[in-house]
This record gives structure tokens, C-alpha cells and sequence, in this order.
């Protein structure tokens, strides 16, 4: 069994990770064994990493949140005909799928179609899950409401364009240059502003006398959220999922109080734990059936095997990378 583990926390994610070798780990009770076929780097691998994420990595750590494989073998009390079967691995910073095989709790996999290519699957668990809950678990849409984006390049960004459009609603897209503009255009997105000092007039006009129903919000800080917050609808919901300034989203005093705008979260762990199983069984096949139908596509920048591992790291940290870094794992021949 060949893994990434973490050493250290903080410090240059490319020194602190190396690669482990050690034999295969035989499942025990209500666990599998996976061969992971694809593992994507997220920005929550180098927060994590840092210290800096909602669970402290306890080292020797392994690295790798979600992932995608093939289940060879089953622990008892899980049921064999799930050997053989294609799964998604559910993030839970337990154990690491950067790995070419992994042990898992059963509950921690669910099996989905052989059709969709490995890495898209590699890449379900967290950000088009996101879009999704983002999407159905705080505000009422009906088709033509207007949902605004900030961060709308991100991939949650571009996977909320997607189900959006799919479900008939209408995307604001606020971007922050116009290449990340251009990239949301063509994923569909029905307006695009870019921030700026006229943001809050830029967006008025493209919504045309309408008013948002919500406002999802990944960029943090108090600037472009007050730019923005007054193009919500009097009672209606902004909804931080990321903060890429890492800086707290802060609501103006008046849209607060007076507007009764209110200012909710996303973290995709306590959605995971409080989601009934059979409900997220259903959305993550839903899911991964619009990655067969092209719904939902990740551009994949570029694939690495383990022992590349720095090469992949430097590439995932870069400021120009357009797309994700994934792990793609040799697996020996049988």
C-alpha cells in the first residue's frame, strides 16, 4: 500500500507530505477496502494541511479527502456483493485517499454508475455536492428566480451554474477578471459582473428591476458582500460556503436588521453527518448521472501518479492553474 502522509503541520505542503509504503491493510468489522482510482488536491487539502480547516490533522496524517475506486474487499458485516463495485469515497479527514488503496468505514463509500470517467466521480463528493445543497437547503427556488455567485469560477461556483440552469433558475456570476468572466459565460451563467466599485450598479442593471432570492457567498470580507447584499430580496438568504480572502462575510447593519437579510453556512462534513443515508445515496447517483449526461464536468488540469506527488502539489498551489490537480494511482498488475 503506497500513500501520501503529512509529517508536519504547516510549513510548504510539498515538504511536509512524502510518500509511505507499507503493506495492505485487511478491512475489519463494517469497513472496505478500496483501490482508488483517482483522488483530486482541493483547497481544503492545504488548509487542512496548515491547521487552518475545520478538523486539526492529527500526524502522521494521511492526506486525500475524496476519491473515487473499485472495492476488492469487505470487512464482516458489510455486504460482498459490494466487492467489485465502482464507489465514491465521502470525505471525513479520517484516513487518506491520496493512496492506491485505502481502508474505509462502509459507510463512507457509495457505489455509483461504471459509466462516468473515474476522475469526474473522484471529484463528487464535495463541490457538485455543495452546488446541490446550496442549491435545495435553504431557500424555496422556483425557475426564473435569480440566484447570485460570488467566487462563480470556483468549481462550486461553475457546478451551481450548471444545476441551476438544469432546474430553470436564473445565475448572477460575479467574477473578479474578466478571464474568470469569459469562463462562466460559457458555462451558462445568465449574467456576469465583474467586482469593482460600480459593482453594486453593474448588478442592477443586469437583474433588471429583479432582486436576488439568494446569495451564495465564497469570496468573504465586508467589501463585495456590501456591494452586493442590496440586490437581496427583504427577508431573503446569503449563504457562505467558502472564503477565499479568508476573511469572515460581514453583512451591512441596516440589510441585517432592518431587511432581515440573513447570513447562513455550508461545510460539507456537517452536511455529510446530517444527511440520512438514503438521502445521499439518491443525490450522489443523481449527480453522477449528470456527469454521464454532461450536465456537471470538472476541468481537470492535469493528472499525476503518487510518486509525483511534488510535481502535482506546485501545479495545485499555482496561481494560474485553471482546473483541478488529481491523483491518479498505478495500481501493480494482478
Amino acid at each position: 500500500m503506497t500513500n501520501l502522509t503529512l509529517s508536519t503541520v504547516g510549513g510548504d505542503l510539498g515538504e511536509t507530505v512524502s510518500l509511505t509504503e507499507g503493506a495492505a491493510s485487511a478491512p475489519g468489522p463494517d469497513e472496505v477496502l478500496v483501490a482508488v482510482d483517482a483522488a483530486p488536491v482541493n483547497p481544503a487539502d492545504f488548509l487542512y494541511a496548515a491547521g487552518w480547516f475545520g478538523v486539526y490533522p492529527q500526524v502522521p496524517a494521511a492526506m486525500g479527502a475524496e476519491g473515487a475506486g473499485r472495492v476488492t474487499r469487505v470487512g464482516d458485516g458489510v455486504d460482498p456483493a459490494l466487492v467489485g463495485k465502482r464507489v465514491i469515497i465521502l470525505p471525513t479527514f479520517e484516513f487518506g485517499t491520496w493512496a492506491d488503496q485505502v481502508v474505509v468505514p462502509a459507510a463512507a463509500v457509495i457505489a455509483v454508475t461504471e459509466r462516468a470517467d473515474a476522475a469526474q466521480l473522484a471529484m463528487l463528493p464535495v463541490n457538485p455536492a455543495t452546488a446541490w445543497a446550496l442549491l435545495h437547503d435553504y431557500v424555496e427556488l422556483k425557475p426564473g428566480d435569480w440566484v447570485g455567485v460570488t467566487l462563480a469560477n470556483s468549481a462550486v461556483g461553475q457546478h451551481v451554474i450548471a444545476l441551476a440552469k438544469r432546474a430553470g433558475l436564473r445565475t448572477l456570476a460575479v467574477v473578479r477578471r474578466e478571464e474568470a468572466a469569459q469562463q462562466v459565460r460559457e458555462r451558462g451563467a445568465d449574467a456576469v459582473v465583474i467586482d469593482g466599485e460600480d459593482l453594486a450598479e453593474q448588478v442592477a442593471r443586469a437583474l433588471d428591476g429583479q432582486q436576488l432570492r439568494l446569495l451564495l457567498e465564497g469570496t468573504g470580507g465586508a467589501d463585495q458582500l456590501g456591494r452586493l447584499v442590496g440586490s437581496v430580496e427583504a427577508g431573503g438568504s446569503v449563504v457562505a460556503f467558502s472564503a477565499a480572502t479568508a476573511q469572515p462575510p460581514v453583512l451591512p447593519l441596516g440589510d441585517l436588521i432592518y431587511r432581515g437579510i440573513s447570513l447562513r453556512s455550508f461545510f460539507i462534513l456537517t452536511w455529510l453527518r446530517e444527511t440520512p443515508r438514503t438521502e445521499l445515496e439518491r443525490v450522489y447517483n443523481e449527480l453522477a448521472e449528470l456527469i454521464v449526461d454532461g450536465v456537471l464536468e470538472t476541468t481537470v488540469a492535469g493528472t499525476y501518479p503518487l510518486a509525483r506527488y511534488r510535481d502535482a502539489l506546485t501545479h495545485a498551489a499555482g496561481p494560474e492553474r485553471s482546473g483541478k490537480v488529481v491523483f491518479v494511482p498505478e495500481h501493480p498488475a494482478a
